[in-house]
């Protein structure tokens, strides 16, 4: 499953006058990515956005949906990005655009510290659930595989399993906030064009 990239919102960043479905998913979007699933509590995250476990269940029946309308907001939210991202060009350019935007949208993410990619957070929801969310993940690939599939057309790429190489190039992004540090020798704008280079290298050298 591809996981997008950028998160809703960061409970560091609360507006306490934005609307409380609102903060409840900048909250909850914080702490997942920080203590997992299992490692966050209702009471948590109604104590950062301001309210009380009650409000909170007010809005959403249960953690498991709220885990479900924060991983369903972030897919949502991030693709038009993405896409903007990319625009037109060589499959070469695209590449580069796509994997640096990608990277970024992780690395730049307003959540302190992130320990849980969107995918595993996924694993907790229903098995109907994740297949609901590979759906609604899945412009995410298409839009890979189609850039994929012009470089392969304008002969620019070297492909044998489109699938794989889609699948490990967006894998290796989604991943990238595992290793990165902000005070690092790379920032997060090296990351990503280190990142690109990496992914032109799949793709074309043969």
């Amino acid at each position: 499953m591809v996981s997008t990239p950028r998160a809703v919102g960061s409970a560091a960043l609360i507006d306490e006058e934005s609307p409380a479905r609102e903060r409840i998913l900048a909250a909850a979007t914080r702490f997942f990515r920080q203590f997992g699933y299992e490692g966050t509590s209702i009471t948590k995250i109604a104590k950062e956005a301001g309210m009380t476990p009650a409000n909170i269940y007010w809005h959403f029946p249960s953690k498991l949906d709220l885990l479900r309308e924060v991983l369903h907001a972030v897919y949502l939210n991030s693709y038009a990005d993405l896409a903007a991202a990319v625009g037109d060009g060589t499959a070469e350019e695209r590449l580069a655009d796509y994997v640096q935007a990608y990277a970024a949208m992780q690395l730049t993410s307003p959540d302190a510290r992130s320990n849980f990619g969107y995918a595993s957070l996924a694993s907790s929801l229903s098995l109907e659930d994740q297949r609901e969310l590979i759906q609604t993940g899945k412009p995410y690939v298409n839009l890979l595989r189609e850039i994929l599939q012009q470089g392969v057309d304008e002969g620019s790429f070297v492909i044998e399993n489109l699938a794989v190489t889609s699948f490990a190039i967006s894998n290796m992004c989604e991943y990238v906030f595992t290793w990165f540090r902000d005070h690092g020798r790379l920032d997060a704008e090296q990351v990503g064009a280190y990142y690109a280079e990496l992914a032109l290298r799949m793709t074309t050298e043969r």
